[in-house]
């Protein structure tokens, strides 16, 4: 049995514009992303939008779409089930918040590639 990780990301903090940040998942088997906000000033918004990569350069949407839109109160959450791992880097991209700051972090869950020698 493998033991899953719960990896905790700071991914922007009072952020009043737009940002990303590229988790490697390398070695990563199957997945999910929760994004928590905290919005300054209630009633503000902001969308979250994952991208994947192989190279870590070219990142290129998922064949479905990946985005979240947080409103409403202070604090927000989206969850995004991403399966089966079968590219090298996730990016996670957020707007510009509708007004004032946010801040983002995200949880990470994974279960490691398996590898089994012969």
């Amino acid at each position: 049995m493998e033991i899953p990780s719960i990896t905790t990301i700071a991914l922007a903090t009072a952020a009043s514009g737009s940002g990303v940040y590229v988790i490697d998942m390398r070695g990563t088997n199957i997945a999910s992303l929760q994004i928590n906000s905290t919005f300054s000033n209630a009633g503000d918004t902001d969308v979250i939008t994952l991208k994947i990569s192989n190279d870590n350069v070219s990142f290129l949407a998922f064949a479905t779409n990946k985005t979240a839109t947080l409103t409403g109160g202070t604090t927000d959450h989206a969850l995004f089930e991403l399966g089966v791992i079968d590219y090298a880097f996730l990016q996670v991209s957020y707007a510009a918040p509708s007004a004032h700051t946010v801040t983002l972090s995200g949880v990470l869950y994974a279960t490691p590639t398996i590898t089994r020698e012969a």
